[in-house]
C-alpha cells in the first residue's frame, strides 16, 4: 500500500510539470461533426406561433486559416459563411438567413481536439406551429470547402389550453449564485444532444400555463439507458428548481450565445433545474420532468448522451486497461480486477480508480485520464512490431509514472549499446536505459537523484 501511495503521488505531481507533447492530441480521431445544432421551439405570447431558436457551434478546424500580420505580430484569419433554411412538412422553404463569418486567432487550431475554441452563435425564427426541418450549410471562403447538416427536425405542433412544457436545453448559469433572484442568464452547453463528461450545469425549459401565479410542483429523474450487463445503472432525481415568469431571449456575445429571461409574461415561465450531471458516466440517458399545477399535469421526456471526446484508446480494451495499472496497483488489487466474473472485475476496476479520483463528486477522473494518456503514448512509442506492449517496457513504466522527461539524451557510439538518458529537472532525477541486444528494447540500468 505504501508503494502504491508513493507511485500515485509521483503521478499526480508529475502531471503538473510533465513536458507537453506537440502531438499528444493529434492521434485522437475527430469523429465529430464540424457543425452541431440545438434547435428549441419556444411559444410566443400569442400562443399561435413559436420562436425557433437555433444554437450552433462550429469547430475552427473546419476553416482554412491564412497568416496575416497585426502590426509586428503574426495572426491567422479565416472567412466563411453560414446559410440557414427552414422547410415545412411539405418540404417548402419558409424562411432563410445568412451569416458571414470572420475568425481571427493568434495561433492555428489544434487538430484532433473536438470542441476546442468553438465558434458559437444563435439565430431566431418566428414561425407558425408545425413540423419543420432545418438545413444549415457552412462554407469556407479560402478553400471552397462546404458542409451541410440536414438532420435537424422540429415538432412544434403540440399546444393545449392546459399545461405545456417545451423541449429542454442544457445550460450553465453565468452566475455562481444559485438563488432564484440572481439566476437569469445562462450559457448553452449542449452539443446536439451530447454533453462532455464532467460538465456542470442543468436543464432549462419553458412552461406555458393558464395562470402563472398558481403554485407548481416539479419533479425530475435521470436514468441511464444501459446496453450491457457490465454497465452500472445510474439515476439522479430531485424536486429542486428555479422558476421565473418571462420569455427566453437570446443574446449574441462575441463568438458565444447566451440565454436571458425577459420578464412580464402572462403565460410563460422559465424553469431552471440544477442537475449534478458531472456525476454521470459516459452513456445514454433519459430525463423525465413532471409538472403539476392544480388539476393540470404534464410530463416530458428528454434524451441525451454523455461523451468523452478524448478518451484514451487503451481504455477501450478492458484487459489492457487492467494490465496497464500494474505499475501502481498492489497484487491484491490486480487479483480483484482479473476475476472470472466480468461484472466483479469491472466493479473492482471502477473502485480502484474511484479511490484515486481527486474529486469523487465528478465522473471525470483527471488522474485516470492522464494515466491512460501516458499508456497510449508508451504503446505508440515503445511497443515491439505488431504488439501493444510498450507500457510493459522499462521506458514505458518510467514514462507512465513520471511523464515525459524534460531532457532526453541519446548516445549512439560504435561498439557500444545504444543508450538513452532521461532527466526530470524538477524532480532532480535521472534514468539511464540501454539496448544491449540492439533490438529496440531498452532496459533500465541506472536511477539516480542529483
Amino acid at each position: 500500500m505504501t508503494r502504491t501511495i508513493f507511485l500515485l503521488s509521483i503521478l499526480f505531481y508529475a502531471v503538473s510539470f510533465a513536458q507537453p507533447e506537440e502531438d499528444m492530441h493529434r492521434s485522437a480521431p475527430n469523429l465529430f461533426s464540424p457543425i452541431t445544432l440545438e434547435a428549441i421551439p419556444y411559444w410566443s405570447e400569442d400562443t399561435t406561433s413559436i420562436e425557433l431558436v437555433v444554437f450552433y457551434r462550429i469547430s475552427p478546424e473546419f476553416f482554412f486559416f491564412a497568416k496575416t500580420y497585426t502590426g509586428q505580430y503574426e495572426a491567422y484569419e479565416a472567412k466563411g459563411e453560414l446559410i440557414f433554411e427552414v422547410f415545412n412538412e411539405k418540404d417548402v422553404a419558409v424562411t432563410r438567413d445568412f451569416r458571414p463569418l470572420r475568425i481571427e486567432r493568434n495561433s492555428l487550431p489544434v487538430e484532433g481536439v473536438p470542441f476546442s475554441e468553438e465558434l458559437q452563435g444563435a439565430l431566431t425564427f418566428k414561425l407558425k406551429k408545425g413540423l419543420y426541418k432545418i438545413v444549415v450549410e457552412a462554407k469556407d471562403s479560402e478553400s471552397g470547402k462546404s458542409f451541410i447538416n440536414r438532420d435537424t427536425k422540429i415538432d412544434a405542433r403540440t399546444f393545449s389550453s392546459g399545461l405545456n412544457i417545451s423541449p429542454s436545453i442544457f445550460v450553465e448559469p453565468m452566475s455562481s449564485d444559485t438563488s432564484a433572484k440572481n439566476q437569469k442568464n445562462f450559457f448553452p452547453i449542449n452539443r446536439g444532444g451530447r454533453l462532455i463528461i464532467g460538465q456542470t450545469g442543468g436543464c432549462l425549459l419553458q412552461m406555458i400555463s393558464p395562470d402563472t401565479n398558481m403554485i407548481i410542483h416539479l419533479s425530475w429523474k435521470v436514468n441511464s439507458k444501459t446496453e450491457t450487463d457490465e454497465d452500472i445503472p445510474q439515476e439522479l432525481h430531485g424536486e429542486k428548481y428555479i422558476q421565473q415568469n418571462g420569455m427566453p431571449v437570446v443574446i449574441e456575445n462575441p463568438n458565444r450565445a447566451s440565454i436571458s429571461i425577459k420578464k412580464d409574461s402572462k403565460h410563460s415561465q422559465i424553469i431552471f433545474i440544477p442537475i449534478a450531471i458531472e456525476r454521470l458516466e459516459t452513456g445514454k440517458y433519459q430525463m423525465t420532468v413532471t409538472i403539476t399545477q392544480g388539476s393540470l399535469k404534464s410530463t416530458k421526456d428528454f434524451f441525451f448522451n454523455i461523451i468523452w471526446p478524448l478518451k484514451p484508446h487503451s481504455l477501450s480494451d478492458f484487459k489492457l486497461a487492467v494490465d496497464a495499472v500494474r505499475h501502481i496497483a498492489t497484487e491484491g488489487e490486480m487479483d480483484s480486477m482479473t476475476t472470472f466474473s466480468s461484472r466483479k472485475s469491472m466493479n473492482a476496476f471502477r473502485t480502484f480508480w474511484y479511490k484515486r479520483n481527486p474529486d469523487t463528486t465528478r465522473a471525470f477522473n483527471p488522474a485516470m485520464a492522464e494515466y491512460y494518456r501516458r499508456v497510449d503514448e508508451t504503446i505508440k512509442r515503445f511497443s515491439a512490431a505488431n504488439e501493444m506492449d510498450g507500457y510493459k517496457t522499462d521506458r514505458g513504466r518510467i514514462y507512465i509514472l513520471f511523464g515525459s522527461p524534460s531532457i532526453t539524451n541519446r548516445l549512439l557510439k560504435p561498439n557500444s549499446a545504444p543508450t538513452e538518458i532521461w532527466t526530470y529537472e524538477k524532480l532532480k532525477r535521472r534514468f539511464t536505459f540501454t539496448d544491449q541486444r540492439k533490438t529496440g528494447n531498452y532496459i533500465l540500468i541506472k536511477m539516480e537523484n542529483y
